[in-house]
């Protein structure tokens, strides 16, 4: 899969900003003297987020004929929506879902940031079969609207945060398959469980325990090759089962997440990364990086579990 593409657009002319934007942006009133709309978008796979602010409330078309689900997430200041037949007026704690191919609005007051993330369709159905292992209804009934003080709707929007803040560089959150392909499957997955749609509930149901030799085989995979990318789907597929049946299975054998056993094991190769290399010849943020780890997350838990920070490990035993 290609890497993250990064834009930025910054206009302080409104004549431009309302000519140069993909979508139809216009103001409702006479630009401020010190009008100001600004445009961050990260763009992976079939995943773009747009953060977005403007000193002067905007009107804009949401979506075109893509087949692409959008949540708008109202970050600073109320969100107006006209979609569906309904007007809607959200803020902070709420979203807007537009669901492919639908006419929609959304207005803002003066002095706004909000969070626009578009998904392409097929990527969202495809995440939805694998947590449940059989085929899904498309395009996937999505609701109007959708709550983000829940703690599903929390994790996502936390998810989401996480990739508009993302910036070009070597350490960036995206920069590296392992951790960028991960996150990107979380903003899919946490979206189905924090909106209402009609499998919704069958995300929450009992699913069928296997031998613990399925787990065993992924985690000796996790071991083998610690180094590819992997998410949960990517795991699941390779035995054969749904993403909720392999979840359930670990839990019963192992009794921690998938996640927590493929952190474990890239821990442990970035400890002997930095056990092997010299000051200057390498930074604990890149060998952190290397390994799919955010640097500061990645101090916190090797100071858990090697009972030092990772910087005194690269420095050798004279500095222990």
């Amino acid at each position: 899969m290609t890497g993250p593409r990064f834009s930025d657009f910054h206009e302080t002319d409104v004549g431009r900003a309302e000519t140069q934007q993909r979508a139809a942006v216009r103001l409702d009133h006479a630009p401020a003297s010190q009008f100001g709309f600004h445009t961050h978008t990260v763009t992976r796979g079939p995943l773009r987020v747009e953060a977005t602010r403007c000193t002067d409330g905007i009107h804009v078309q949401v979506l075109t004929d893509e087949p692409t689900y959008a949540v708008g997430l109202p970050v600073r200041g109320p969100v107006h929506t006209d979609h569906r037949g309904r007007e809607l007026d959200l803020g902070p704690g709420q979203a807007a879902v537009f669901t492919p191919a639908e006419e929609a609005e959304m207005s803002s007051n003066d002095r706004f940031d909000v969070l626009l993330v578009r998904v392409r369709s097929a990527a969202l159905e495809d995440a939805l079969e694998a947590l449940l292992g059989r085929a899904v209804r498309r395009p996937l009934p999505l609701p109007a609207s959708m709550a983000l003080d829940t703690t599903a709707g929390a994790a996502w929007s936390d998810t989401v945060r996480l990739v508009a803040d993302a910036t070009p560089g070597a350490t960036s959150v995206l920069a590296s398959p392992m951790s960028a392909e991960p996150l990107q499957y979380a903003l899919l997955a946490r979206l189905l469980l924090a909106s209402d749609h009609p499998e919704r509930e069958a995300l929450d149901a009992r699913v069928p325990s296997w031998a613990p030799r399925t787990v065993r085989n992924c985690v000796d995979s996790i071991e083998d090759q610690p180094e590819r990318p992997m998410t949960l789907a990517s795991l699941a597929a390779e035995v054969g089962l749904s993403v909720r049946a392999l979840e359930g299975c670990w839990m019963r054998h192992r009794s921690v997440p998938p996640g927590e056993d493929v952190g474990r094991v890239r821990l442990g190769r970035a400890h002997r990364d930095l056990e092997f290399y010299r000051p200057g010849e390498t930074t604990v943020a890149t060998v952190a990086t290397s390994w799919g780890f955010r640097p500061e997350p990645f101090v916190n838990a090797y100071g858990t579990r090697f009972g030092r920070p990772p910087a005194q490990t690269l420095r050798g035993h004279a500095y222990a």
